[in-house]
């Protein structure tokens, strides 16, 4: 089992601007102007985590982001310091600051694209563990050639759900009007164009406005063990 020293000495490895309030109190600083507190208080119990109060109403149950947190096992903890990484990724994308794809991902919603084609192809996306890692088909959804229907409300609300992805069968990975319209539902927003590779893609944040992404070859904690 890990210690609360070498979980702390992982901390400060990863977050060296962690300020350590006593032998089981931090603070991370995540952002500029946004830090964590973490209790340790029962470990190896799961550590009580907070969040400034307003990523915390953006983020809702951010447990649900990172299966090993939500799961805690006591007699198995998981590596905070990648519980925080994830977190940190996971807040990045739902501001829309920044996008983390697995690679995995990319060549599914490839595939997605080229079995549709020439019709537009479209899912969600699914955070796992600071990445976009999953995606789903939405019930309902129709598509053509020059359009995707979609209808959020036979959708059951699931957090996790942050990215929206279709396929643009011409060259044009740009958003139209009506994909502005969509992209306001979620955090992410993504167009994969013909021919449908990471050299045609498109993200956005909800206002249509370009955002960086970056792919990962593997989960973060694929990643430690």
């Amino acid at each position: 089992m890990l210690t609360i020293k070498y979980q702390i000495d992982k901390i400060l490895e990863k977050f060296p601007e962690t300020t350590i309030i006593d032998s089981n109190n931090l603070t991370i600083s995540l952002f500029p102007k946004a830090s964590l507190t973490i209790n340790l208080n029962r470990y190896p119990k799961k550590p009580k985590m907070t969040l400034p109060k307003k990523i915390q109403r953006i983020l809702g149950d951010f447990e649900a982001f990172i299966p090993l947190l939500r799961n805690w096992d006591k007699s198995n903890p998981p590596l905070l310091s990648l519980v925080i990484g994830a977190l940190k990724q996971s807040i990045e994308m739902i501001a829309g600051l920044k996008v983390h794809f697995l690679d995995k991902t990319i060549k599914d919603i490839s595939y997605l694209s080229k079995n549709f084609h020439p019709k537009e192809a479209f899912c969600l996306l699914r955070v796992i563990n600071g990445s976009l890692a999953e995606f789903i088909i939405a019930p309902g959804s129709e598509s053509s050639e020059v359009s995707t229907i979609f209808l959020p409300h036979r959708m059951r609300h699931d957090n996790t759900l942050v990215a929206s992805c279709h396929s643009h069968p011409n060259k044009n990975n740009n958003p139209s009007s009506t994909d502005l319209h969509t992209f306001r539902k979620f955090s992410v927003n993504i167009i994969m164009a013909n021919p449908y590779n990471v050299s045609s893609l498109g993200v956005y944040n909800r206002l249509g406005n370009p955002i960086p992404f970056e792919i990962h070859a593997f989960d973060l904690f694929e990643i430690e063990n």
